[in-house]
C-alpha cells in the first residue's frame, strides 16, 4: 500500500467512525474485571453489500472473519460459529438489521454484530450495528470509510470500537511489544505487534544490546549498547533516525524505562564504586543518584504516576523486590517469598506490580500489591520457564518469554488467568520485554 493510502484510510476511519447512539457510549455492558469473568458470547452475522462493484475478496465472509479474529485474542468473547445460527438469510434480505432474537437467544448469544458495505471503485464503506439480544435493543452503530487496500484498518477499527462500547476499555490491536534477540553479533532490538502480524527487526548495532525502553510518545528509543566497545546508554531518535550516546560514565551503564511524563529516564551505574540508581535528566544531563547503600540496586521501574521506584537488590542477603519514594527515601522490601525474585514491572493501574521469581529449575511471573500482600502466580511451570514480565497499557495483560524446548517465545497472558497467545517465536534468546502503544 502506498503511504498515502495508508494516512487517508487510518484519516478516514478516524474521522467518520462516529456514530453512537447517546447513553451507550458511557455505559460499560460487560465487566471484564469480575472475579468469576467468563468469555462472553458474540455472533457477528454475515456482512450484506449494498451497493458497489463486486470485492476481490468476499468481503460479506471477510469482514465477520477478520473482526472475531480481532476480538478473539482479547480472550473476552466467545465467537459463535456461523453454522449455529438459526436466523434465516431472508430475515435481512430487505433490512439488513432486522432481527429475529430468539433466534440469537436460543443459541446463547447475549451480544450480535451486523454489518453492511459498498464499494465503489476503490472507496470501501462499512457500517456495523451491535445489539443486546436478550434485551432486543440496539446498543450502539458506527460508520466506517477508506480503501478497498486497507480493509484490515477498517476491520481493526470495527474490533476497537465492539471493545471499547462493550467493556468500556480501548483494544490493543495497534500495541507493540519489544525485546532483544540474539545475533552472530551479539543481540538486536526487535519489535512485535499485539496481533502478531509485524516482526520489525529496529537496531543495527552489530554488538551486544540490552534493555530497550521507549519514550512515552513513542518518538525515542533508549537501550545499552557495547558497539563502541564498552557498555553506554544510547538514545534512538526514531524519526530522525539520529542515535546519541548519552552516558560517559566507565562500568556499567543499564537503560531504564522512561517517566510517565517522558522528562528523566531511570539508569543503572556503577560509576561510584557500586551499582546504584540514578534518575537523568534528559533535556539537560542532570544525573541525579537516588539508592544509597552497599548493596547492588538494579531494575527499576517508575509508578505509574512518577512518584515511586520499584527495583531489586541484594541487601537483605539475596535479591529481593523493593519500593522507594522518587528521591530515594522511605525504602521497604515488598517480596518476602522466595529467595531470588526480580525484573518488576509496574502495572498502569498502579495497584500491582509483576516480577519474576526462580522456583525450582527456572524462573515463573508472580504479581503483588504496592503493600506487598496477596501474592499470585501467573504462570507456572508445566509450561517452561517464564521470565521478563511486561504491562499492557491498560493493565489487564502481561506479557512474558517463555523458555521451553529450545524455543524462545513472546507470549500475552490475561492478568484473569485465561489462555495465553503466542505472538512471536524463535530459536535464538530473546530478553529485556516492554510493552508500549
Amino acid at each position: 500500500m502506498k503511504r498515502k493510502s495508508i494516512f487517508w484510510v487510518v484519516l478516514t476511519v478516524f474521522l467518520i467512525g462516529v456514530l453512537i447512539t447517546g447513553a451507550s457510549a458511557a455505559r460499560i455492558y460487560l465487566d471484564i474485571d469480575s472475579p468469576g469473568f467468563e468469555k462472553f458470547p458474540l455472533a457477528i452475522a454475515d456482512f450484506r453489500q449494498q451497493a458497489g462493484e463486486t470485492a476481490p475478496t468476499d468481503l460479506s465472509l471477510w469482514f465477520p472473519n477478520e473482526v472475531g479474529r480481532y476480538l478473539a485474542m482479547t480472550d473476552y468473547f466467545q465467537i459463535k460459529n456461523r453454522r449455529a445460527f438459526l436466523e434465516p438469510a431472508a430475515v435481512s434480505a430487505t433490512d439488513p438489521f432486522r432481527i429475529e432474537y430468539p433466534d440469537w437467544t436460543t443459541i446463547g448469544v447475549d451480544y450480535l454484530v451486523k454489518g453492511v458495505f459498498t464499494l465503489r471503485g476503490t472507496v470501501l464503506a462499512a457500517e456495523i450495528r451491535i445489539f443486546d439480544t436478550i434485551k432486543a435493543q440496539e446498543v450502539t452503530r458506527k460508520t466506517y470509510q477508506g480503501a478497498l487496500e486497507g480493509k484490515t484498518v477498517l476491520a481493526k477499527a470495527m474490533a476497537n470500537d465492539i471493545l471499547s462500547v462493550l467493556t468500556g476499555t480501548s483494544g490493543l490491536f495497534d500495541t507493540k511489544m519489544t525485546f532483544t534477540q540474539k545475533t552472530p553479533q551479539g543481540s538486536e532490538i526487535y519489535t512485535v505487534s499485539f496481533d502478531a502480524s509485524t516482526a520489525v527487526k529496529l537496531t543495527s548495532e552489530y554488538a551486544l544490546v540490552v534493555a530497550p525502553h521507549w519514550s512515552p510518545d513513542g518518538r525515542y528509543l533508549s537501550y545499552t549498547s557495547y558497539r563502541s566497545g564498552t557498555q553506554a546508554i544510547y538514545i534512538k531518535d526514531m524519526q530522525q533516525k539520529i542515535t546519541r550516546r548519552v552516558t560517559p560514565y566507565p562500568g556499567m551503564n543499564l537503560a531504564g524505562p522512561w517517566s510517565p511524563d517522558g522528562r528523566r529516564m531511570l539508569l543503572t551505574l556503577s560509576k561510584d564504586g557500586n551499582e546504584e540508581i540514578y534518575s537523568l535528566e534528559i533535556a539537560t544531563g542532570n544525573l541525579t543518584r537516588i539508592t544509597r547503600h552497599f548493596g547492588i540496586d538494579v531494575s527499576p521501574a517508575w509508578s505509574p504516576d512518577g512518584k515511586q521506584i520499584a527495583f531489586v537488590s541484594n541487601r537483605s542477603g539475596s535479591p529481593q523486590v523493593y519500593v522507594t519514594n522518587e528521591d530515594g527515601s522511605g525504602t521497604r522490601r515488598i517480596t518476602d517469598e522466595g529467595n531470588y525474585n526480580t525484573s518488576p514491572v509496574w502495572s498502569p493501574r498502579g495497584d500491582r506490580i509483576a516480577y519474576e521469581s526462580r522456583t525450582g529449575g527456572g524462573f515463573q511471573i508472580f504479581t503483588v500489591n504496592t503493600q506487598g500482600e496477596d501474592v499470585q502466580a501467573v504462570t507456572s511451570a508445566g509450561k517452561g520457564a517464564h521470565e521478563k514480565p511486561a504491562w499492557s497499557p491498560d493493565g489487564r495483560y502481561l506479557a512474558v518469554i517463555s523458555r521451553q524446548g529450545g524455543r524462545h517465545r513472546v507470549m500475552v497472558l490475561p492478568v484473569n488467568g485465561s489462555n495465553a497467545r503466542k505472538v512471536y517465536e524463535t530459536d535464538r534468546k530473546c530478553n529485556g520485554l516492554t510493552w508500549s502503544r
